[in-house]
């Protein structure tokens, strides 16, 4: 009976290693952030910031992709969703590009020694992305009809870099505040924000700790501290998709809120164009609410 567990075990085995070989072309694009701005031969904006991870034991590479979401370019957020995948059967790539459009792009994928090509079918033209090395921290980024090794016509030409990193990722966790009312600013958190309230690892008392995006989270800690200003300058910032629904929200539950300057009832208009107000928590911490476009 191990005989034949073990001859249908080494297969699978033997599937998952060639998957991962193959996906191995996307290593230097994993776990980081691409970002490339341009234009396209109409003079069209391009803007792109694309995010590469591992998925189920690196047989599958997942890519999140922000762009512009609108005709207009006016509006940028959250724009495709991707897979690529090691097909066994035609022994190739495949990806599939999801966009916020409800557009599907399909197509395949291959590899110039580190440069990396996507060839799909764009109406009736056959297009290629092209992602050509230029170091572990760059890319060219060409978009046209490539054939034989050569450009037909080149729609788009940029650059896609990340950051330089010293072989550390970093996403945010949590931020953690010292108050005196934890039940009051608990509850204000959890009713004001919703944020969803989660156990402390060892159920120790004088804690509160909630969810509040995502892995992010807000840590609250009881203790007796010396008393110290509470300066605006020092806040937790929420970005929100629609700041006249918190308004009307705080102006329920009979909050005040406040513009940079101090003015109550006052939005700020920041220079880049971003609205933002100014809240207090029971203990005092300020919170700035905007609607930034992340």
């Amino acid at each position: 009976m191990k005989k034949y567990i073990l001859l249908w075990i080494l297969p699978l085995v033997a599937q998952v290693d060639a998957q991962q070989n193959k996906l191995a072309i996307f290593d230097n694009l994993i776990g980081r952030t691409w970002i490339a701005e341009g234009n396209w031969g109409d003079g069209s904006k391009f803007k792109q910031e694309i995010e590469f991870q591992y998925d189920l034991d690196s047989a599958l590479v997942l890519t999140n992709a922000k762009g512009y979401t609108n005709k207009e370019q006016t509006a940028y957020g959250t724009r495709n969703h991707g897979i690529r995948k090691f097909d066994m059967e035609t022994n190739s790539i495949k990806f599939w590009e999801f966009d916020v459009f409800g557009g599907l792009t399909e197509g395949t994928v291959k590899n110039k020694g580190k440069d990396i090509i996507y060839t799909y079918s764009y109406g009736e033209s056959v297009v290629t992305d092209y992602w050509e090395y230029v170091d572990s921290n760059t890319y060219n980024f060409t978009v046209g009809a490539y054939e034989d090794g050569k450009w037909k016509q080149q729609y788009l030409t940029t650059q896609f870099t990340s950051p330089k990193t010293m072989g550390v990722s970093y996403s945010f966790d949590h931020q953690a505040i010292v108050v005196t009312h934890l039940m009051e600013t608990g509850d204000f958190y959890k009713d004001v924000f919703g944020f969803e309230e989660i156990p402390h690892p060892e159920g120790k008392p004088g804690y509160r700790w909630f969810k509040m995006f995502g892995n992010s989270q807000l840590h609250l800690i009881k203790k007796n501290v010396a008393e110290f200003e509470k300066n605006k300058s020092m806040h937790l910032c929420l970005a929100v998709n629609n700041l006249e629904k918190i308004i009307e929200r705080l102006i329920s539950k009979d909050i005040d809120f406040y513009d940079w300057p101090g003015t109550k009832g006052s939005i700020t208009n920041r220079a880049d164009g971003v609205k933002q107000i100014y809240i207090q928590d029971p203990d005092g911490y300020w919170i700035e609410i905007n609607d930034a476009k992340h």
